[in-house]
């Protein structure tokens, strides 16, 4: 699980800056990672293994 994901999981209760302060992580590598978000899952769907 990578720290930008727990950033996610948690971010309702703690806030984005302080998770981020936590975890050593920018808000914006946080937030760019969060909108790459689709293009990953596409990437990691099964048709898109060519099963």
């Amino acid at each position: 699980m990578s720290r930008f994901q727990v950033v996610e999981d948690h971010r309702d209760a703690f806030g984005v800056k302080r998770l981020c302060r936590v975890l050593e992580v920018s808000r914006s590598g946080f937030y760019r990672w969060l909108a790459a978000a689709p293009a990953r899952e596409r990437t990691l769907s099964p048709l898109s293994l060519g099963s």
